[in-house]
């Protein structure tokens, strides 16, 4: 996703030199047996980790975001692994504000701001090692794709070690360019929005821009999309 106003979209996508800001995972998906009708997702936010309806970027705040939808095509990857993936993502969601926690971002507004810098002078992966080595914590919302990627990573490592997939399928879940099915913690936080958006181990699908859903069938069509919606 990206978010087209907001000092800290557009800082993340300055220190990452990318189109997107932020990236989420499909947790659940339409069932009108079970009573509902949308599409939800699960990600990582300066809060926490929250559950959020895909409308709120697609339609409610369409002026403001730019959404892409990306898919893992994969024989194995069916739905009992996908909610496996799903499950490996921390089990909290965001709670309401109480007084610290307004003081406690407001005090992390300036150590997002000294991160991004950080991070487009030295690069992600070194800024989070320097961070966890102080023992700091990255702002939320510059791990949001490695939450994604860590989801994923550690399902089917889990699986491949129980035998009930092939090593091979560790490697078509590695978004990451510089990512090894060896990979620490630390490496696989440091994907960005944009190695999400850059893998051909993605299908893409879709790119939604003011409430309109365009199919595409590569990057090439979705850059043509958002590269009007630039010039817009």
């Amino acid at each position: 996703m990206s978010r087209q106003a907001g000092v800290f979209s557009r800082l993340i996508r300055w220190a990452t030199r990318s189109h997107f800001s932020h990236a989420a995972l499909i947790f659940l998906v339409p069932k009108p047996d079970d009573g509902f009708d949308s599409v939800f997702v699960i990600e990582s936010v300066p809060s926490g980790v929250d559950i959020t309806n895909l409308r709120h970027y697609a339609i409610d705040y369409s002026d403001a975001y730019d959404v892409a939808i990306r898919r893992l095509e994969k024989e194995w990857f069916t739905p009992d692994v996908q909610r496996l993936v799903r499950g490996r993502m921390p089990n909290f969601i965001k709670a309401e504000y109480d007084f610290a926690t307004i003081v406690a971002i407001a005090r992390s507004v300036l150590q997002r701001l000294m991160f991004g810098l950080r991070m487009r002078l030295s690069g992600l992966e070194p800024t989070l090692r320097r961070t966890y080595a102080r023992g700091g914590l990255a702002p939320a919302s510059f791990i949001c794709s490695g939450f994604v990627q860590y989801g994923f990573i550690d399902a089917i490592r889990s699986l491949v070690r129980e035998g009930k997939l092939a090593p091979a399928a560790l490697d078509d879940v590695l978004f990451g360019a510089s990512l090894t099915p060896q990979s620490g913690t630390v490496q696989i936080l440091a994907t960005t929005p944009e190695d999400v958006a850059a893998t051909p181990k993605l299908a893409w699908k879709y790119v939604v821009i003011g409430r309109q859903v365009h199919p595409v069938a590569s990057a090439a069509d979705a850059a043509r999309l958002l590269g009007r919606r630039a010039a817009w």
